[in-house]
């Protein structure tokens, strides 16, 4: 009889654990990548949004550029994140910035240096306003770049 309760938890446990596995992965589906590749969603106002990031010698090199049609504002937000593990991306501390441009495009750029070794990457928010008010905000994260 103790058998039996101890596979009926286990095999509890593994479904909560497939059920919350399933809920991470829907989250992580939602994020919005915005890339040059051809194909990209349909927003109203933006046109590319972008997230570079080089690492060379233990600097980060952060880029995120945006471009919309008759924008009015561009606030870009951007975080150099470190891959804790289990899809887990932690910010890393001293490497955010914020900056409002105004106009149709812009362009931010900004170093972080001292890294660890680990995986890296920058994760870019913008949020585009146009002249009739009307705003879209939009998350892109650069490929991963790794030091060592």
């Amino acid at each position: 009889m103790h058998l039996k309760q101890i596979i009926v938890s286990l095999g509890t446990a593994l479904l909560l654990c497939l059920n919350f596995s399933v809920v991470s992965y829907a989250d992580t589906v939602t994020v919005t990548t915005f890339e040059d590749d051809g194909i990209s969603p349909a927003y109203e106002i933006a046109d590319k949004c972008k997230s570079h990031l080089e690492v060379l010698n233990g600097t980060a090199y952060c880029t995120s550029t945006a471009k919309g049609i008759d924008i009015v504002s561009i606030t870009t937000t951007q975080t150099l994140q470190k891959y804790w593990g289990l899809w887990i991306w932690n910010d890393v501390n001293g490497a955010s910035w914020r900056e409002q441009f105004i106009g149709s495009s812009t362009c931010l750029s900004n170093t972080k240096s001292g890294l660890d070794n680990g995986k890296y990457r920058l994760k870019s928010v913008f949020t585009l306003i146009d002249v009739n008010g009307k705003s879209e905000t939009i998350t892109v994260y650069s490929d991963e770049q790794v030091v060592s």
